[in-house]
């Protein structure tokens, strides 16, 4: 991985697909889906990493609990701050929660840099691994493929 772009700096140019922000928004919002391990799970599969169960538990866990702590009711503050039409506040706010999510990807990478590399990987299996609740739900899974389908397409443009 170490000619490979950080993550954060992958997930910053995947995000500027107004199509991949919109289905891992939705993904977040509809099914409570940490946008971090979705991000984390499309960098491995570009990197070539083999899917591994136990790693997926792992980033998924970890993401969770992040989300659960710190992020999520920083986002809930900060819309709470913009239907209260308070717009500096949502300003700074939303930095904070940028930079926890920066810190997120800084760990989630941390845990994924032992995990071999061994050619091309899909993306949805990562996907699979970090989202395993898909077996559960339809649109989940359509959701899932559709982001891998655009990070795929991605890479074979760029």
């Amino acid at each position: 991985m170490d000619n490979e772009p950080t993550l954060w700096r992958f997930a910053l140019g995947l995000w500027r697909d107004k199509n991949v922000e919109r289905v891992c928004l939705r993904l977040q919002d509809d099914y409570g889906v940490p946008v971090a391990t979705l991000l984390v799970a499309l960098w491995l599969a570009r990197g070539g990493r083999r899917p591994d169960a136990a790693l997926g538990r792992r980033l998924s866990g970890h993401a969770e609990r992040f989300e659960e702590r710190y992020l999520r009711p920083l986002r809930a503050v900060r819309r709470r701050a913009a239907e209260d039409g308070a717009a500096e506040l949502k300003r700074q706010i939303q930095e904070a929660e940028l930079e926890g999510e920066r810190l997120l990807l800084e760990q989630l990478a941390g845990l994924a840099r032992t995990q071999p590399g061994e050619g091309t990987e899909t993306a949805l299996g990562w996907l699979l691994l970090v989202v395993p609740e898909v077996a559960q739900c339809e649109g989940l899974q359509a959701l899932l493929e559709e982001l891998a389908a655009l990070s795929e397409s991605r890479a074979a443009s760029g």
